[in-house]
């Protein structure tokens, strides 16, 4: 009896010892809540992953929140590698997110960085049909936006430089030299005719001064000239109205001697016939004549 209770007590400590010990690594390993992680695969294909490995860092806006536990080189596809990161359930990935591989330039060890794109989102739960676990897309690391940068800003380089090239070339070059002498040419030609501007142009001036000096001598005769002018064509209008009435008069006097003259003429007319045919003016016309209008048959 006494050897069996003495056995029990034995494994009660033991049992109690080994509690002790798992709660102890539990407290070290930062308690029982800590221990909760949602797993991610990512699918890198644009990305080096050089340096990546398992338990290398995942970390969000900086601070470590997981660990890389698996990765996979997928036979069926080219430059495509499988990552499985375990993240701390603290920390919220968000639908949306992007997965980047960042690179210590010194070290050359990688981890990953996890970036919420949207500030208000659901968190990422979802599970494609296939998959063992939620998928967060590949994104593309700032390294990566700076290269392709460079590039571009060495790309324009390479054409300024073509430019730059093709504008200084031999023949720019002479042709910019004959006009640097031509302009040389004509400042000298300019400088040695300064003197005669100079001088034509004090003429100028002192020809717009006589000028203007004979327009104020001449000013008052011109108004008056202008003044006698005006009462001239004012005269000249009456003298055209006075002969207007007077052609009017004459007209008038014209139209009535052409009348009497025309009455005269008839007159003389009938004078004329009658001392022609004096027996016809004393008897009346013979039995054959015609009278006025009647034509021989």
């Amino acid at each position: 009896m006494e050897s069996e209770a003495r056995y029990a007590w034995v494994g009660a400590v033991i049992v109690g010892l080994i509690a002790l010990i798992a709660a102890g690594l539990l407290w070290l390993q930062g308690g029982l809540g800590d221990h909760d992680f949602n797993r991610f695969t990512i699918y890198f294909r644009q990305q080096s992953l050089d340096g990546l490995q398992l338990n290398s860092d995942v970390k969000m806006y900086g601070i470590k929140v997981g660990k890389v536990v698996d990765y996979e080189i997928l036979p069926t596809e080219a430059k495509n590698v499988r990552v499985v990161i375990e993240v701390n359930a603290k920390a919220p990935v968000m639908e949306g997110a992007v997965a980047m591989v960042n690179r210590n330039l010194l070290t050359g060890l990688a981890s990953i960085e996890v970036n919420n794109l949207a500030e208000k989102a659901p968190l990422l739960t979802k599970i494609p049909e296939g998959e063992p676990y939620p998928v967060l897309s590949e994104g593309q690391p700032k390294l990566a936006k700076f290269a392709e940068r460079m590039e571009v800003v060495a790309e324009r380089a390479d054409e300024t430089l073509a430019r730059l090239n093709t504008l200084l070339s031999d023949r720019n070059l002479a042709t910019v030299g004959q006009t640097l002498d031509n302009l040389n040419q004509t400042s000298a030609a300019v400088a040695q005719g300064m003197p005669e501007l100079n001088g034509a142009l004090k003429a100028s001036r002192e020809a717009a001064v006589q000028v203007n000096q004979q327009l104020a001598r001449l000013g008052p005769k011109l108004e008056t000239t202008l003044d006698d002018t005006r009462q001239a064509v004012q005269e000249v209008r009456g003298s055209v109205a006075q002969l207007r009435l007077t052609s009017d008069l004459g007209l008038q006097e014209l139209q009535m001697t052409g009348r009497a003259l025309r009455n005269a003429s008839q007159a003389v007319g009938d004078a004329a016939r009658t001392l022609r045919e004096p027996a016809g003016a004393l008897f009346g016309p013979a039995e054959g004549s015609l009278g006025p209008g009647e034509v021989t048959e």
